[in-house]
């Protein structure tokens, strides 16, 4: 009986500590990267199912939790869409005239993106691309159960500055005629 109440009351306290390392960390604010939010919640995740099987020894719980952090880090850090934006950039900095395409897929996620450039033209200084783009990403979320899925085409003109970012062009809605970017 004394044993599974000094048990229940290590189990409270380790729980009030990371409730109040979570709260620290949510309150970073525009500190906090990727890579921090999902070592947040991958710790979190693999903690509560540790907790949640019995798993009582301070030690293995604290191992637990040091391994979903760097797990929920590496899969945020690693993002499909990372890779997808970086081949957009790829893509138009070597558009031609003519259209071309692109495509990139992850064996291990199976998530890929279709890119194509339909025109490339000057306006003033400014190299502009006229794309379509496909996603189909489906998230590895590290928090159990809350994946999503993201899949869709997008159409758009972009233009390069002289310090070579790309920046979309802005597009008049014939609906309200209000300027907007996609």
């Amino acid at each position: 009986m004394i044993k599974e109440n000094i048990i229940g009351i290590q189990q409270k306290r380790m729980l009030r500590t990371f409730a109040i390392i979570l709260i620290g960390l949510s309150l970073q604010g525009c500190l906090a990267t990727r890579s921090h939010i999902g070592a947040g919640l991958g710790a979190t995740t693999t903690t509560v199912a540790c907790v949640s099987v019995g798993i009582d020894n301070p030690y293995v719980i604290a191992m637990c939790t040091l391994g979903g952090a760097i797990a929920g880090a590496d899969m945020m850090y690693q993002s499909d869409y990372d890779v997808h934006y970086g081949t957009i950039v790829d893509h138009m900095n070597v558009a031609t005239s003519g259209s071309s395409y692109t495509n990139w897929h992850n064996r291990k996620t199976g998530n890929s993106g279709i890119i194509k450039t339909t025109s490339l033209y000057y306006q003033g200084p400014f190299k502009c691309v006229d794309y379509d783009v496909t996603v189909d990403i489906t998230n590895p979320w590290p928090v159990i159960g809350m994946g999503n899925i993201d899949r869709r085409t997008e159409f758009g003109t972009a233009c390069q500055m002289p310090d070579g970012r790309w920046l979309e062009k802005p597009y008049k809605n014939p609906y309200t005629g209000e300027w907007v970017s996609r």
